[in-house]
């Protein structure tokens, strides 16, 4: 038996993720307005994106993962974009973003060099500028 994720696209702009074994049926009920609330008040609702699963473990491993996703991300994986994907992954913020060959965004920040020039941040640092 195939399980399906899917993504609909609200009267209001908001994306629904969701998984079903009876992707007709469920989106017979998103259209009725029933089994629902969040889709319910947001009528009417279009499918803008499927993918099959063999478990329903595995469909709801994705389901739980895209939730947790910003809106842009999410378009960007229903358009395949997987550079977006990637670029969104890093978060909005830049302590979040780790550049490239860092290990941790610490240390991406921590940019001693050889001949001395920048700045290590070291945990004394931090927590004064706290202060």
């Amino acid at each position: 038996m195939d399980f399906t994720l899917y993504i609909l696209q609200c009267a209001d702009g908001s994306l629904y993720i969701g998984h079903t074994d009876d992707l007709d049926r469920r989106m017979e009920q998103h259209d009725q307005g029933v089994g629902c609330r969040y889709t319910a008040s947001r009528r009417p609702v279009k499918p803008v994106h499927t993918e099959a699963f063999e478990t329903r473990y595995e469909a709801l491993t994705m389901e739980r993962k895209l939730k947790g996703w910003s809106h842009a991300k999410k378009l960007a994986y229903i358009a395949s974009d997987w550079s977006a994907v990637g670029a969104l992954a890093k978060g909005k913020h830049e302590h979040q973003r780790v550049r490239e060959g860092a290990s941790t965004p610490l240390a991406a920040r921590a940019t001693l060099s050889a001949n001395g020039e920048g700045e290590a941040i070291t945990r004394q640092t931090r927590q004064e500028s706290d202060a």
